[in-house]
């Protein structure tokens, strides 16, 4: 890896947008320490869900982390493609969706090939979750496409585009913000809901958080560093387990060194994509924590 790729990547893997954020390797590590920062938790209203939390209180834990970008599905719509529509540019046709269900995901790829470290803290979590008790009590295998048994090249955070609808109060509304094919396939199910969690996509221009579409390229592309927000849950399915990240925001903050990283292709998001959390556009963040202040959710609303 080249150095200046290498450097960055040692800063935004400590950097904390705020100070409640926790470095990931940081909080990994520390669970090996007699102060531990996390502690899982049992969801109390999935039995199946296992939640990652700040140590000793049940918020969950909002990691940071950088890596090297690969690649993504339609910042947007993710993998899901209503039926007789055509499939977009860069989308794999073999991960398509077409209808709401536990397929469809916002995916994002970072380049592991020199860069292990998050290969290694998954690991390290994975066999942390076996002494947390009552867990896996069926006995149940790790899911193999993201055990790293096999593919150390790319790593893929999928968020899942729903979540299964289980209150008896009736089927919330689709959340704001969604695309139209999001909105769509959450109106005609009754077992799945939209997830109110999409990944925010931005970058950092002159120290400011700004939307990806309007920086310069409008998309993320291969060998740019970019910086990561998450939760992190471990589920128990019917047939495996395996963690499922919540990615709430993917910041370049810092352009691909072309030597160290051909681009070969950009795929363009035409559309705008709007901020929907506490990180706000406009927000300092390569310095000093910014300001998270409640008008920047009246701004959005512009």
């Amino acid at each position: 890896m080249d150095d200046k790729t290498a450097d960055a990547l040692r800063k935004w893997k400590e950097h904390r947008y705020r100070p409640t954020d926790l470095p990931f390797g940081e909080a990994v590590d520390s669970l090996f320490t007699s102060e531990p920062l996390i502690e899982v938790r049992r969801s109390e209203t999935r039995k199946t869900d296992w939640v990652i939390c700040r140590a000793g209180t049940t918020t969950p834990a909002l990691f940071v982390f950088a890596g090297v970008f690969s690649e993504s599905d339609p910042y947007e719509t993710g993998n899901l493609v209503p039926v007789k529509t055509a499939i977009p540019a860069g989308l794999d046709s073999t991960r398509v969706a077409n209808h709401a269900g536990y397929k469809a995901a916002y995916s994002y790829a970072l380049d592991t090939f020199h860069d292990k470290n998050m290969w290694e803290y998954q690991g390290t979590l994975d066999t942390h979750m076996s002494t947390v008790p009552g867990f896996n009590a069926r006995g149940l295998k790790r899911r193999e496409w993201q055990n790293g048994s096999t593919w150390h090249v790319r790593y893929w955070l999928r968020v899942p585009m729903f979540l299964t609808c289980e209150t008896r109060a009736g089927r919330p509304e689709p959340p704001a913000g969604l695309h139209e094919w999001v909105v769509n396939a959450h109106n005609r199910t009754k077992n799945y809901r939209a997830n109110p969690i999409r990944p925010i996509v931005c970058g950092l221009e002159n120290g400011r958080l700004q939307d990806i579409a309007k920086c310069t390229p409008n998309v993320l592309e291969y060998g740019d560093v970019v910086s990561l927000v998450f939760s992190l849950a471990y589920v128990e399915d019917r047939e495996d387990w395996g963690p499922v990240p919540m990615v709430t925001h993917i910041i370049r903050v810092q352009h691909a060194n072309r030597e160290a990283y051909p681009l070969a292709a950009a795929f363009v998001i035409e559309e705008p994509l709007l901020d929907a959390s506490g990180l706000c556009f406009g927000a300092v963040v390569d310095g000093e924590y910014p300001l998270l202040e409640r008008k920047c959710d009246v701004e959005r609303r512009r």
